[in-house]
């Protein structure tokens, strides 16, 4: 089955910072339905598991060069940029196993769904969060032109410039003040900013409607999400034992369960995927994040962002499909 492409992923050598996502999920989201207390709790240990997570990360050869501030940056985009891949891919799930409307493309309600349910975990940390996310589409931008490689206008999904804008809109729609340096960092025009708030009401206000009726009472059992790690082949074996070690993914199954009320049990899987993708596959009721994900965004950054690491170029890397 071939795995859905999220973006123009190539596959580079060296994953580390895709633990870092799990802070973010930690924040509580504004739902009219209340996520259970157990959840946090267990979410404080992880995240303190995270922090020494950081401190390897920062004793790594490739990273030591870099400043405390410089690593909280590349940690910050890096978290950012999965966490709107994860919700996407889930926006594929809820659609499919919900039976949701979707008038329009298909990907940009994925990407509707996962900046409007980003914007609304954003906390004092995630607020830099998912505007790094937002910044991730412009320099995939950059690194497409470069490499002579883009989207064909025939593709299911939009160009890259077209969804890190209308990101970007949805951002300062929801508050302008606290995403106007984005906006003008981006140069998004004043008389768009001023109609991006109506963008973002609508794709909330639709996207609150049609998951009203699936929300979980109290009195419901919570539904079933399975979370599978499977085996991190090579380098990718370091990143593997970390996220199993801080279990990545239970508090993002956690989440999910209590909040919908889901027809069939489904599972959230890391793997090992021989190409950067993430994906949800209707067929086997999986949502899997590819291990190779977090080293693309991490080579991204490092080579089209602000920081530059000591680590040079990364090797030769072609997209795979299956």
């Amino acid at each position: 089955m071939k795995l859905r492409n999220v973006r123009q992923h190539r596959l580079p050598s060296l994953p580390f910072l895709l633990i870092l996502v799990v802070s973010v999920l930690a924040a509580k989201p504004a739902t009219a339905q209340p996520v259970a207390a157990e959840t946090y709790k267990a979410a404080e240990g992880i995240k303190q598991r995270i922090e020494a997570a950081a401190l390897t990360v920062g004793n790594n050869p490739r990273f030591k060069k870099l400043s405390p501030a410089q690593r909280k940056e590349l940690i910050e985009f890096v978290s950012g940029n999965l966490l709107f891949v994860l919700l996407h891919e889930l926006s594929h799930a809820v659609v499919s196993e919900l039976e949701i409307p979707v008038l329009g493309k298909d990907e940009d309600a994925a990407d509707s769904y996962a900046a409007t349910r980003l914007i609304r975990l954003q906390n004092g940390f995630s607020e830099q969060v998912v505007a790094s996310a937002a910044k991730g589409w412009f320099l995939s931008d950059l690194r497409d032109k470069k490499e002579g490689d883009s989207v064909p206008y025939y593709d299911a999904h939009g160009l890259n410039l077209q969804r890190a804008y209308q990101f970007v809109c949805f951002l300062v729609g929801a508050e302008k003040d606290k995403f106007k340096k984005l906006a003008d960092e981006t140069k998004l025009p004043p008389d768009r900013q001023d109609s991006c708030a109506t963008d973002y009401d609508k794709a909330l206000k639709s996207w609150d409607a049609v998951l009203k009726p699936h929300l979980r009472t109290p009195d419901q059992p919570k539904s079933k999400v399975e979370v599978v790690y499977g085996e991190g082949v090579g380098e990718l074996a370091t990143v593997a034992q970390i996220s199993r070690d801080i279990n990545l993914l239970e508090p993002v199954a956690e989440i999910t369960s209590n909040l919908l009320v889901w027809p069939v049990p489904i599972v959230l899987e890391m793997q090992t995927c021989g190409f950067v993708n993430a994906a949800w596959v209707a067929s086997t009721k999986k949502l899997t994040l590819c291990y190779e994900l977090a080293a693309d965004f991490s080579v991204l950054y490092r080579e089209y962002g602000t920081v530059q690491a000591s680590a040079g170029k990364a090797s030769s890397r072609k997209r795979k499909s299956r």
